[in-house]
């Protein structure tokens, strides 16, 4: 059965349990004690050498890096929400170029520097925590541009460049990052929020965030 290495704070992470949810490919989760510095023992080592979440192992393969895994679950799985087509998977990798490297970036930077920062002996890096904020404000009227004219990023059916983008938004609740200015995308987030495949993980991130903080208060 495969295996998926992940902690349940990691959008990251949580990118692939959706797109394994999603495609009702079996799995088994394992939370990665990151703070005990499971990533860097031996054993996890050597599924993932670079000591990172998410890692997968999938019989004697094993394979990092969440883009390279959504994309290796769905094509495993003859998904059309990565489709065959090259045209059509063209689109759908841009979206998640656009997703990771504009917006997941940005939202990464204000989580961690909103509340991650505590866990590594960190401080808080105003250029970095305010360049998070003006990108979101530079790059999320793009989405909301797309997805007024689509029911999804590249199109009229979900594909892994939707799933992309909603887990790099998952911080929004606990970031103070506002998003009702954006309507469509608002919209669309709430209808992806709803179904299964993400509620199997959890009801939303806020949620699973707040017990975690609380439990280890």
């Amino acid at each position: 059965m495969i295996r998926i290495y992940g902690n349940p704070l990691s959008p990251p992470a949580n990118k692939v349990r959706y797109v394994a949810n999603q495609l009702n490919i079996p799995h088994e989760f394992h939370n990665v004690n990151l703070r005990e510095g499971e990533q860097r023992q031996p054993e996890f080592l050597k599924i993932n050498p670079l000591g990172k979440i998410p890692a997968l192992r999938d019989g004697g393969y094993s394979l990092g890096e969440s883009n390279a895994i959504i994309r290796y679950l769905a094509d495993k799985a003859g998904s059309p929400i990565y489709p065959r087509d090259l045209q059509q998977r063209g689109q759908v990798d841009q979206w998640i170029d656009f997703a990771t490297q504009h917006i997941a970036t940005a939202t990464s930077k204000v989580m961690f520097n909103t509340h991650f920062y505590k866990f590594s002996d960190a401080t808080i890096d105003e250029r970095s925590l305010k360049d998070g904020r003006d990108w979101l404000a530079k790059y999320l009227p793009m989405v909301e541009q797309q997805l007024s004219t689509h029911a999804y990023l590249t199109g009229d059916t979900l594909t892994l460049a939707d799933i992309v983008m909603l887990s790099a938004l998952d911080v929004c609740e606990v970031t103070n990052i506002d998003l009702t200015p954006y309507t469509a995308l608002t919209k669309w987030r709430k209808n992806l929020m709803q179904q299964k495949w993400y509620r199997t993980c959890h009801t939303d991130y806020a949620s699973t965030f707040n017990t975690i903080m609380t439990a280890r208060a």
